[in-house]
């Protein structure tokens, strides 16, 4: 099943006598159960397909379905859980008075709200702030509270705006294990970020995006394949090598690179020069590479 369905968004926004336009045929899906990473620049339109998702605004044309009903309906959005980039939350509030608020929202049972609430404050280091006016919280102390208040009502579907923005090291580390353990337990999650390790390192699935529209989806395997420029071969101190470039370990062991699509023709060279093979390893670039060299071709 699909848990979001973007189907050809367009958006063109008015800015004085300027048309900007900021979809141009955004066009995916989201599998239930999926962990899905949204990457892309700043102003690829990211914040905007959230926006849309959520009924926030509207396209100009194009179609988005929610565990297969419409956007456009209420009832879509039954379960799940939003956190925009910069949220505008009610400052006047506690941190307590915002999760309550959220689990009133979404007609959950004042005790077991109350329960919650307390589970999740502990869980990200607010209890001691609990009581504050969210005024006088910090960016990341806010980025926090806002998860929790869409952690509150039990989503079955994430969709997060840049979670880990303004988090230290050791917030982004509890975030990303939270992620993990909530899509262990089966939950959808499908946040954007433009920090290429965070999607990296938890996502089984990115969609890359630029000027409005996707260039590229990569799967956990497509990942795997595509960040794979070629391979190490290692071979023995003593091997005697004819017709390759050969480096040496830290270790004196001699080691050959090549290109992914001549692995099968050196291996048959070297068989044929009796020449044994340690260990075969690729040669990998980073997402934050992929990324790079997709919206560079995309210019």
């Amino acid at each position: 099943m699909k848990s979001i369905e973007v189907k050809n968004l367009n958006k063109t926004y008015k800015q004085k006598l300027k048309k900007i336009r900021a979809l141009n045929g955004m066009d995916f899906e989201v599998d239930e159960g999926q962990i899905c990473g949204f990457l892309g620049p700043n102003g690829a339109g990211k914040s905007t397909t959230l926006k849309i998702i959520m009924d926030f605004i509207r396209a100009d044309s194009g179609d988005v379905f929610i565990n297969g009903l419409s956007s456009k309906e209420i009832s879509s959005r039954k379960g799940v859980g939003f956190m925009p980039e910069n949220p505008p939350y009610m400052d006047f509030l506690s941190g307590k008075d915002l999760l309550m608020l959220s689990a009133k929202m979404h007609c959950i049972d004042s005790k077991i709200a109350n329960s919650r609430s307390e589970e999740l404050l502990n869980m990200l280091d607010l209890s001691e702030s609990s009581d504050k006016k969210i005024r006088n919280y910090s960016k990341g102390m806010i980025q926090r509270i806002g998860f929790a208040s869409t952690l509150i009502i039990d989503p079955k579907l994430l969709i997060l705006d840049e979670p880990m923005s303004g988090l230290d090291p050791v917030g982004r580390y509890k975030f990303k294990n939270i992620l993990r353990d909530m899509h262990a337990r089966g939950t959808t999650i499908f946040f954007s970020s433009h920090i290429i390790p965070d999607i990296e390192d938890i996502c089984d699935r990115v969609i890359i995006v630029d000027k409005g529209r996707v260039i590229k989806v990569l799967d956990e395997k497509q990942m795997k394949v595509f960040s794979n420029e070629g391979y190490r071969i290692t071979l023995s101190k003593n091997a005697i090598v004819d017709n390759f470039k050969v480096k040496k370990s830290t270790s004196g062991l001699n080691l050959i690179e090549i290109k992914k699509d001549k692995l099968d023709e050196v291996i048959v060279k070297l068989k044929k020069q009796n020449i044994n093979i340690l260990s075969i390893e690729p040669l990998k670039r980073n997402l934050e590479e992929i990324f790079v060299k997709l919206i560079s071709d995309d210019m």
